[in-house]
């Protein structure tokens, strides 16, 4: 949050007032969202490069919002990451700005439609894990300072969200400090060398210290018990070294994943889990996200007979929601994580109908559609 701050030349003193910043409280409930695709572009070794970006933000807010930037995991081939595109990305975009997010989506140098090349990886058999990134932080450091001059962009309130490789790069980047970081959500992150496994470990034990200090920016590490690219017995190393080093990091072990454990950052069950996980850090760390009321008092309004924490869970859930409601009953059915609202209200509907005949749309997201 920007503080007063008193400017003062030849004895004349002027004020700099502060902008004021958007809350989540101040985000209209079921506000629209606007979305732009496009290109960041930012100065890497001496030369401009365009990295491909989709922006999410909310409508309807005054003030600057905090920002969200969530990055991708990578293959060392450049044809599966030419593949790769900021849209596979969009529905977590949403999600973060339905809590109060200006969330953009930065495909990093050789992903994507981003110029590249792709950055090389580190070698074996003497691998340097902390080293390799350079590239990668450079970009999100790129793009970050490119977002913070955006006027709609509060650039003292920021998050990285980073996928596999994409959360490595984020903890890369956050050893350097830059303006703003106030917190890193790492699913799944990490560095896999298939030629030299062991050694690889140990090279990404080593990063973990190399990233972390005392003064770091807190962090929540998210990784499903069957990742079959970080084990266990390997995140709890992973772990240990971060704590060793003065870390503050909260870990959440996620259940078993089908088919894959590593796919936990777009996995529809998985996300409403950590999604969840993350409103609680965010809340830890004085940030924007869902309040913490809002499921308790429409669960009072509506007089329901369920569960209060399951009718909660549905202002956590990914992707397009809908809540579909009986009020002769005092129950509800909802879906989540559709990338169509129609199918979402289409699919309550139908569940709700096998309760009561009176079953209407009561939510469309976050909108409340019984006034």
């Amino acid at each position: 949050m920007k503080i007063l701050r008193a400017l003062c030349l030849l004895g004349v003193f002027v004020a700099a007032w502060p902008v004021p910043y958007a809350s989540a409280q101040d985000v209209p409930v079921g506000a629209s969202l606007r979305q732009e695709n496009g290109f960041l572009r930012i100065q890497a070794k001496g030369r401009e490069v365009r990295l491909e970006s989709l922006i999410v933000r909310p409508e309807g807010v005054t003030g600057p919002l905090p920002l969200a930037i969530i990055t991708h995991g990578r293959s060392s081939s450049s044809l599966s990451m030419g593949d790769l595109r900021a849209a596979r990305y969009a529905t977590l975009a949403r999600d973060l700005a339905r809590r109060g997010w200006l969330a953009a989506v930065v495909m990093r140098r050789g992903a994507g439609q981003s110029d590249g090349p792709l950055p090389s990886l580190t070698s074996c058999p003497s691998p340097d894990i902390a080293g390799a990134f350079g590239d990668d932080a450079d970009d999100i450091e790129g793009a970050l300072r490119a977002l913070q001059a955006r006027s709609d962009v509060d650039g003292q309130r920021v998050i990285l969200l980073g996928e596999s490789a994409g959360g490595a790069t984020a903890l890369a980047l956050m050893r350097r400090k830059p303006p703003g970081l106030r917190g890193i959500v790492n699913v799944a992150g990490g560095l896999n060398l298939e030629a030299c496994t062991e050694r690889g470990q140990d090279a990404l034990v080593a990063a973990m210290t190399a990233w972390q200090g005392p003064d770091a920016a807190p962090q929540l590490w998210i990784y499903a018990r069957n990742d079959e690219l970080f084990p266990p017995a390997l995140v709890a190393r992973m772990r240990k070294a971060a704590l060793d080093a003065g870390a503050d990091v909260r870990f959440i072990d996620l259940p078993e994943l089908k088919p894959r454990g590593h796919m936990a950052f777009l996995h529809g069950q998985a996300r409403h889990l950590w999604l969840r996980e993350m409103d609680v850090s965010l809340r830890a760390w004085d940030l924007p996200t869902i309040p913490r009321d809002r499921g308790r008092s429409f669960h009072a309004k509506l007089g329901l007979s369920t569960r209060l924490d399951v009718f909660e869970r549905y202002f956590s859930g990914p992707g397009e929601r809908a809540m579909a409601l009986s009020r002769s009953k005092k129950q509800f059915r909802y879906w989540f994580g559709t990338t169509d609202l129609e199918r979402a209200k289409a699919n309550a509907l139908r569940d709700c109908g096998v309760l009561a005949s009176d079953c209407v749309i009561a939510f469309e997201n976050d909108r409340f559609m019984l006034e």
